[in-house]
């Protein structure tokens, strides 16, 4: 009777150590998935066979389509220009070593063709740790590498009675074709911009005055409240033009714009844009004629924003304090003070403090800590090589490997 109870004791302890077990490993999958964002292409690999096929050969054409995997998942963070720029470091470092970045795979066709062999393979990539390294290696563009943009356009079609807007006195509830536009465009190319309802939620919040429409003061504060960098203001006008073409009318918009730096007050530019569509029916016309002059208006204020915020922000001379370390660092570090003097935008390097395993140098730049750890991960040295991490806008730490 004894031998029975402990008997059935027994298995329910067994029984509860398979449920916890269970509910344990289920629990910490769903915490995994919950934080790795995936993503999910698929793509192929190519190798030549014509001189035979070999299990490695479809090894080989595996790995090329888990690269490409990968080539389209940075492509999907960058912009084309961000991506070809940083190529050449892309190349030595993420795509150096594509297979880090793959959670699972699977070959889902093989064709053998014209000597050739191709894999389509399935792949999810670890776009989480993707986007880790792509920050740490100065490649991401961060929102603060391009400005933070509030716009507040007036609009008016040839319909309406009067000027629409939703800040001022008498706001009208309305959605702008234009802003709309603008706001697309613009976020496509990788720009942080306010929305139009957390700017009609602080206009409430912080209690802004505007004493007209185009009062500049009162945007560029609003704007500084919802930390934009850059505040744009001004009005854009739909109605039919007098020239036609047989049944076809001409409908015009006009647009004007001044684009200002929100902390200095600084007028950058003023945009005055004309934009024209053709349609048999007005209201279809003057629809149309606001998307175009938004979408054009869009690529000129992203233009001059870029070059601007280039110009005076990030190639800017400061003050990059760098923290260096590593074994045997000292002679490690005459190396790399004279790679740093070859890089034209390095003005000076002053060290501050020299210890017996750590050193802090002071480096002036024009550009800030990202920009410059990019062009030193570019660097080679034969003896070691670097490690570069917390990286911030005006400083980062170099780290001494040895080869």
């Amino acid at each position: 009777m004894t031998h029975q109870i402990l008997t059935h004791q027994k298995k329910a302890f067994i029984f509860f150590i398979l449920i916890a077990g269970l509910f344990f490993f289920s629990t910490g999958s769903s915490d995994c998935n919950q934080t790795q964002d995936i993503f999910s292409t698929i793509a192929t690999g190519t190798q030549d066979i014509s001189s035979g096929f070999s299990p490695n050969i479809k090894k080989e054409a595996v790995l090329a389509a888990l690269k490409s995997s990968v080539e389209r998942a940075v492509s999907d963070e960058l912009t084309p220009e961000a991506f070809a720029s940083g190529f050449e470091l892309l190349d030595k470092t993420i795509l150096a070593n594509p297979s880090k970045y793959i959670v699972n795979y699977s070959v889902i066709a093989e064709l053998r063709k014209d000597k050739k062999y191709v894999a389509a393979v399935k792949v999810r990539v670890n776009l989480t740790l993707l986007k880790k390294h792509l920050k740490k290696y100065g490649i991401i563009k961060d929102k603060k590498e391009k400005p933070t943009v509030l716009v507040m356009i007036s609009e008016k079609s040839e319909q309406d009675l009067s000027l629409k807007y939703w800040w001022g006195k008498d706001p009208l509830p309305y959605e702008s074709l234009v802003v709309k536009e603008i706001m697309q465009f613009m976020s496509d190319k990788k720009f942080d911009m306010v929305g139009v309802d957390a700017a009609k939620a602080g206009l409430l919040k912080y209690d802004i005055t505007f004493s007209s429409i185009y009062d500049t003061s009162a945007a560029m504060e609003l704007g500084r409240k919802l930390n934009a960098d850059i505040v744009i203001i001004g009005k854009a006008k739909s109605f039919e033009a007098l020239n036609r073409m047989g049944e076809e009318k001409i409908y015009e918009a006009d647009i004007v714009l001044d684009i200002f730096n929100a902390n200095t007050k600084e007028k950058i530019r003023r945009l005055e844009l004309k934009s024209t569509e053709k349609n048999f029916d007005t209201e279809e016309g003057n629809i149309s004629v606001l998307k175009k002059a938004g979408k054009n208006a869009a690529d000129e204020i992203a233009t001059v924003a870029n070059k601007y915020w280039e110009e005076t922000i990030l190639k800017k001379e400061q003050r990059i304090e760098t923290k260096i370390e590593g074994e045997n660092y000292l002679s490690s570090f005459i190396l790399l003070r004279k790679a740093l003097n070859d890089i034209p935008e390095v003005k000076s390097v002053q060290t501050k403090e020299l210890g017996a395993d750590q050193a802090m140098v002071s480096i002036l730049f024009k550009g800030n800590a990202e920009k410059l750890a990019q062009e030193l991960l570019l660097k080679t040295f034969d003896a070691f090589g670097i490690e570069i991490y917390d990286v911030q806008d005006k400083s980062f730490t170099i780290k001494f490997v040895s080869k």
